[in-house]
C-alpha cells in the first residue's frame, strides 16, 4: 500500500537514488525511551521511517551495492555493463533492486527468445524484513524473471553485526554457478512437448488444483488463457439473475487483454513456466509480485512431477 518509485540505470548510476539513514535516539524533549531508537532519512533533511531496538544494526542500502560492486569485481564482470531497476518506498527505507547481467551469461533454451541472469535484492532499514538476495532467469523479450529453480539459494538474513562482504561474494560466486546448470533443465522443458491426449488433461488439473488454490480461481483462469491462447485475459464474476432452478449461479466473462510477448499456445513445460512468471511478474503490489515469483519455481515442480 505504500507509494514506490522506480529508478534506472547502472550499478553505478543508481546509487544517486539510495537514501542515508541513522539511528538516533528516541525521544520527544528530555524524555527517551529506553528501548527503542528511531531511523531517520538523512538525506531528506531527517525524516524518521522507523523505531527499531538499541541493539539493531543499521545495514545501509548503500554497503549493500558495496557488497554487489566488491563481488561483481571477483567476477570479472563490468558493474557498467549492468542494467538496474531500483524500487524504493516514499522515504526510501526498503529497497527491492534487481540487476540483470547484460554480458557473457546470455542464453537461448530454443524458441529464439533470450535469457539472462537477474540478481534480486531487498533490504530494509526499519527493522521489519531480513536482507534477501536471489538470482532469476530474466526472459527480455517479456521482461519476466523466473526464480532460479533450487530453492534452498535463497540467501536471507537478518541484520546483525554478523553481517560482512565476504558472504554475499561467496553467494554470489556460487549461485552464479548453480544457476547456469538450470540452462539444461529449461532446454528439456522447450523439447519436451506436452501430450494432446493425456498431458493436457493433467495440466488442466493442476491449473484448477495447484495454481487455484495458491492464487485463487481468477488468477487461474488467467494462467488457462495464456496457454490455451497465448494471451492474457482480464476475468469478470456477477450474479445471474436468480431463477428457480438458479439460485446461486454467476456469470463470468472474459476479455482477451492481448498477447502476451513471447507466449504461444502452450506445448511444452517451458510454455507453462513463461505463463506463470508473467502473471507473477504482472500485479498491482510489488510485495504481492515477489510472493508469487518465489512460488513459481515449486509450482512447476509439482506439475512436472505429474507429468513424470
Amino acid at each position: 500500500s505504500r507509494s514506490v518509485n522506480e529508478h534506472k540505470g547502472n550499478l553505478v548510476e543508481i546509487a544517486d537514488f539510495i537514501s542515508v539513514f541513522r539511528k538516533q535516539p528516541f525521544k520527544v524533549g528530555s524524555s527517551e525511551n529506553k528501548h527503542f531508537d528511531v531511523v531517520v532519512n538523512t538525506s531528506d533533511g531527517g525524516t524518521p521511517v522507523a523505531t527499531v531496538s538499541k541493539s539493531y544494526p543499521l545495514i545501509q542500502h548503500f554497503e549493500i551495492l558495496k557488497f554487489i560492486s566488491i563481488a561483481f569485481e571477483n567476477l570479472g564482470y563490468n558493474i557498467d555493463e549492468t542494467e538496474c531497476n531500483l524500487y524504493l518506498t516514499e522515504y526510501g527505507e526498503r529497497m527491492w533492486l534487481k540487476i540483470q547481467f547484460l554480458k557473457g551469461y546470455m542464453f537461448d533454451p530454443g524458441d529464439g527468445h533470450a535469457l539472462i541472469p537477474q540478481l534480486h535484492v531487498r533490504n530494509s532499514v526499519d527493522g521489519k524484513a531480513p536482507l534477501t538476495f536471489e538470482l532469476s532467469w530474466y526472459r527480455l523479450i517479456c521482461k519476466n524473471g523466473l526464480m532460479c529453480l533450487d530453492t534452498e539459494s535463497r540467501f536471507s538474513r537478518r541484520h546483525t553485526k554478523f553481517l560482512k562482504p565476504e558472504l554475499f561474494i561467496e553467494y554470489l560466486n556460487k549461485n552464479i554457478s548453480k544457476i547456469q546448470r538450470e540452462k539444461e533443465v529449461y532446454t528439456k522443458w522447450k523439447q519436451k512437448e506436452l501430450n494432446a491426449e493425456t498431458d493436457i488433461e493433467i495440466l488442466q488439473n493442476w491449473i484448477d488444483t495447484i495454481v487455484s488454490n495458491r492464487w485463487g480461481r481468477s488468477t487461474a483462469e488467467r494462467v488457462y488463457s495464456i496457454l490455451e491462447t497465448g494471451q492474457d485475459a482480464k476475468i469478470t464474476r456477477f450474479k445471474e439473475k436468480k431463477t428457480e432452478e438458479n439460485r446461486d449461479g454467476y456469470m463470468i466473462r472474459i476479455s482477451l487483454e492481448g498477447n502476451v510477448p513471447g507466449a504461444q499456445p502452450a506445448e511444452n513445460i517451458y510454455d507453462v513456466a513463461n505463463a506463470l512468471s508473467w502473471i507473477s511478474s504482472h500485479q498491482n503490489s510489488l510485495q504481492t509480485q515477489y510472493k508469487m515469483m518465489l512460488q513459481v519455481p515449486k509450482m512447476l515442480k509439482e506439475l512436472e512431477n505429474s507429468l513424470d
